[in-house]
């Protein structure tokens, strides 16, 4: 560990109107056991008072940066805190979230050459609470780059708060967040980051982060026009990644298609939903009248994927057409 004792983490924090958690976020981001870092937040046109909190913690503790900007969403605020960033490694922590005290430390720890590290993290705070650091290394997993799918599948890929990054990869290639999407530009950064990296996952398992979910005006909670046109962009790139890096095999195309399936009638169920209480915003039977919808089914059927659960996807599916 010596070699790595001064090793700077610059840990960028996206700030907009979060005034009743931002506190307890960057308490947890100060108490860190890792000393050598720098916390860059990027207040993004708060309105609330997140601002003030900002620049108070900034004037009580040297490592904090704050830089206020108008607001143009998260991902153009996570750019300006990858270009202010001068640590070798990153991470991104969410405003309305918490770290584990030894987060950084365990990160530090378990980096390596060649390997992305990734936490655990929870919704549930007696979960994250209880969590111990001191034996991270019981609960490690190594994946190899072929077995990206199963961590896909596990949801370890998408979030960028669950990561250690490379900033020199970051910086060599140019790799940022893509501004002109505001839902899933996650994925399209961690797979252009991982295409670039080229290595294995080390998954701790255990939840050392605590994320808030389901707070009000959360994107996630939100139904949007656009949701089918955002899972078929998520669905293309994942599908050119992996032709990219030579992981396009049999396993991988059953993780794929089967979620794919799933994700396909997750969209349907919610503008079903949303239908309901807004029969004048109806986008149902023109999405169901897409024909990757056959084309799934049939690479689901062709590998053998459709459990008992997928089959009555399908007659949801079927029901929905003659309704719609």
């Amino acid at each position: 560990m010596k070699e790595k004792d001064q090793e700077l983490v610059s840990i960028i924090v996206p700030v907009y109107n979060v005034y009743p958690y931002l506190e307890q976020c960057l308490d947890s981001l100060c108490a860190q056991t890792w000393r050598q870092m720098e916390i860059i937040l990027i207040d993004d046109g708060s309105t609330d008072g997140s601002e003030s909190i900002c620049d108070r913690y900034a004037g009580a503790d040297s490592r904090i940066r704050v830089i206020h900007k108008k607001n143009q969403g998260v991902s153009a605020a996570r750019n300006d805190g990858i270009e202010q960033a001068g640590g070798r490694y990153l991470m991104f922590v969410d405003a309305d979230d918490r770290i584990h005290p030894e987060l950084t430390e365990v990160y530090l720890q378990a980096a390596e050459p060649g390997v992305t590290v990734i936490c655990g993290a929870t919704t549930k705070e007696e979960t994250w609470k209880a969590c111990s650091a001191a034996d991270w290394e019981q609960h490690v997993e190594y994946l190899e780059e072929a077995q990206f799918m199963q961590a896909y599948r596990d949801d370890y890929i998408n979030p960028p708060f669950n990561k250690l990054y490379a900033a020199d990869v970051i910086r060599k290639y140019g790799i940022r967040f893509p501004e002109d999407v505001s839902l899933g530009e996650d994925l399209w950064f961690n797979l252009s980051y991982q295409e670039k990296f080229r290595g294995a996952w080390k998954i701790i398992h255990e939840p050392l982060y605590y994320y808030r979910e389901n707070r009000s005006g959360s994107l996630s909670n939100l139904y949007r026009r656009d949701l089918f046109e955002i899972q078929q962009m998520k669905a293309e790139i994942l599908y050119h990644f992996m032709q990219n890096i030579g992981i396009w095999n049999e396993e991988s195309k059953k993780v794929y298609y089967g979620m794919y399936w799933d994700r396909l009638f997750l969209i349907a169920r919610i503008c079903r939903e949303y239908e309901r209480t807004h029969p004048e915003d109806r986008r149902l039977g023109l999405i169901l009248s897409h024909p990757v919808w056959k084309r799934v089914w049939k690479e689901c059927r062709t590998r053998k994927l459709l459990n008992w659960k997928r089959r009555i996807k399908g007659i949801c599916v079927m029901l929905y057409k003659m309704t719609s």
